[in-house]
């Protein structure tokens, strides 16, 4: 029985970079879970630098760099470079880390026996332009197409039916929160790029409020991006620049979660709320905006954390105080919110793509 009869497979994962970030890590995770479990895997980067993400020594990282005057002629060389990788390398399947990447391995992969799998990591519903074009033009073109939840799939009209499908993210929870013996300054976190999607004006005006009417504690925000000084400089005016401390981004962020009180997520979009599952998986209570797409899917407000709208400072700052001041029902929402991690766990999820990738090739699913 050869490798194909037997379901192994020669699988290549093309992303733009393994720098920190939520698409960058699931595609860490999967690599290493696909490894592990005897998939021979090739990781394809347009950009090697700045690696936080640890892959197994069995994985093959190969680099796509490539340099040029103009936008056009930079495209015509990666195009030829992922050209020469798959005629070499021949794997059976590419995993292609959004849209973009997609149409690169479609273009490339034309007269080969390679499937192309595209990959949405966003929210569709923010793209404009190019990327609709994309879209329309290159996602019936695909062997298959993964989202990471219903809303998205729906934004995708010429990519529905059979071939596409829903799998969440993976997670891979290596932490555990315990309660401190004992107990100091109520302590509140949140995780995130400082870009405007994630909307941290949001939260620092209802923590801002939140102490205003008598909320006491700490804001810690980890993650870096454009909007720091901005985000600085409000925190500034509104007078809790004392109390709210700019983390910058974190390697170890589970294990950073593992010392905290409360996580708040101020999302106005998200493809999906990666930090907030890590925070729900080590057991911190959570407080969330009902943003597309994801937490709705996860949090069943009152049970297992907060849901809040979008935007809304004082939904967000009613909902902080009313965690504070409940103990025993906010630790009751952190021990359901961390059933999600068996739900999502590395070795679920990795499986849930084995038996995609399967039936794509084979027309069937793995035994």
């Amino acid at each position: 029985m050869d490798e194909r009869e037997s379901g192994v497979m020669k699988i290549a994962v093309l992303i733009n970079s393994l720098q920190g970030g939520g698409a960058e890590r699931v595609a860490a995770i999967l690599a290493n879970q696909f490894s592990g479990m005897g998939n021979e895997v090739l990781v394809w980067l347009f950009n090697p630098d700045g690696q936080v993400y640890r892959l197994e020594k069995q994985v093959s990282v190969h680099v796509i760099q490539v340099n040029g005057k103009t936008r056009m002629l930079r495209i015509v060389k990666r195009a030829w470079q992922c050209w020469h990788k798959l005629s070499k390398e021949k794997p059976d399947i590419i995993l292609a880390f959004t849209i973009k990447n997609a149409a690169y391995a479609l273009v490339v992969k034309t007269g080969s026996k390679t499937k192309v799998i595209g990959l949405e990591r966003a929210n569709p519903k923010r793209y404009k332009g190019l990327m609709r074009i994309l879209i329309r033009l290159f996602s019936p073109l695909c062997d298959g197409f993964i989202f990471q939840t219903e809303g998205a799939k729906n934004c995708y009209p010429y990519a529905t039916g059979k071939k596409a499908a829903v799998i969440k993210n993976p997670l891979s929870i290596v932490y555990e929160r315990c309660m401190p013996a004992e107990r100091s300054a109520f302590k509140i976190c949140s995780a995130g790029r400082l870009h405007s999607d994630k909307d941290f004006e949001t939260l620092i005006s209802a923590f801002a409020r939140y102490r205003k009417e008598g909320g006491s504690g700490t804001l810690d925000i980890f993650g870096d991006g454009i909007k720091r000084k901005e985000l600085e400089r409000m925190a500034e005016e509104l007078g809790v620049d004392g109390c709210i401390r700019f983390m910058g981004f974190a390697k170890n962020l589970q294990e950073k979660l593992c010392g905290y009180d409360l996580f708040v997520f101020s999302s106005r979009s998200e493809g999906m709320p990666n930090a907030l599952l890590e925070a729900m998986a080590v057991g911190l209570p959570c407080i969330s905006t009902d943003c597309d797409f994801g937490p709705r899917e996860f949090i069943r407000s009152g049970e297992n954390g907060i849901l809040v709208p979008v935007g809304d400072a004082k939904k967000m700052a009613e909902a902080m105080r009313w965690a504070q001041e409940n103990e025993a029902m906010r630790e009751r929402m952190a021990r359901e919110a961390k059933k999600i991690h068996a739900e999502l766990s590395a070795e679920k999820i990795a499986c849930a793509y084995l038996d995609y990738m399967n039936q794509t090739l084979y027309g069937r699913a793995e035994k």
